[in-house]
């Protein structure tokens, strides 16, 4: 009887044991990070080994000097083939982010990546000459080899934007989503892409992997004061602060 009752209690020990070790995988995989408090970014590579690319060499954002910045070597050919997606925005904790169906893409210098979703912060993560815009949206695209373009859409106050006036409303307040059959047009989110500036970077936010073009357009689009001010205050400082430029080199076209 002995033996069943230490044999049970051995059982009962070692299920706890991967119970544990199975909630600090869990935990490992999901490790929480903010922009704010003891998990802000000065510390996003400290919070999981997941996270050490967050201290790496060619992160982002950073600051375009734009007297420093150097004309295209070799033309850049950026095709974007946005069209229009179903409605599906999520507020993931950290951001408002619109998720795209199939069918929307860009090639960039001959390689093609599909369209993924598009978020926004506030302010922006990137700035030029040291300035913040008050609200930068990325396009975030994946190629097959799992690497990304982003392209970078800068804000300024002006005239009321009308994809906010449709959509501002809808944002979820807290994390959860919102969703509806209707399509819209990515387009009303996209200035001209003729002209833009380009380096290699990091996704913002962790785990920070190094595997990006970035593609910031020099044309801004404009939104209401009353629209930026209620953006702010549904995303709270959402953006991580510049990173070091090191020996990287920005160009424009």
């Amino acid at each position: 009887m002995k033996k069943i009752g230490l044999f049970f209690l051995g059982t009962l020990f070692l299920m706890s044991c991967n119970s544990l070790h199975h909630a600090e995988s869990h935990k490992e995989n999901h490790a929480h990070w903010s922009y704010t408090g003891e998990e802000n970014p000065d510390n996003w590579s400290h919070i999981s080994e997941k996270y050490k690319a967050c201290e790496g060499s060619i992160q982002s954002p950073i600051n375009i000097d734009v007297s420093k910045v150097k004309a295209a070597k070799k033309t850049h050919t950026l095709n974007v083939n946005y069209n229009t997606s179903k409605v599906n925005i999520v507020n993931n904790g950290h951001t408002e982010q619109f998720n795209i169906g199939a069918g929307n893409d860009l090639t960039f210098d001959g390689k093609t990546y599909q369209l993924k979703q598009f978020h926004m912060h506030s302010l922006s993560e990137h700035t030029i000459d040291g300035q913040h815009s008050p609200l930068e949206v990325h396009f975030v695209n994946k190629a097959e080899d799992n690497t990304y373009a982003v392209i970078s859409v800068l804000f300024e106050k002006g005239d009321a934007s009308p994809f906010f006036q449709h959509f501002l409303n809808n944002l979820p307040k807290k994390e959860g989503e919102y969703t509806e059959e209707n399509s819209f047009d990515i387009h009303e989110m996209l200035p001209s892409t003729e002209h833009f500036y380009h380096y290699n970077g990091s996704f913002t936010t962790p785990p920070c992997t190094e595997v990006v073009e970035w593609i910031i357009l020099t044309e801004k689009l404009t939104a209401s004061k009353a629209q930026l001010d209620k953006l702010h205050h549904l995303l709270h400082d959402n953006y991580r602060p510049v990173q070091p430029v090191n020996d990287r080199t920005i160009d424009a076209q």
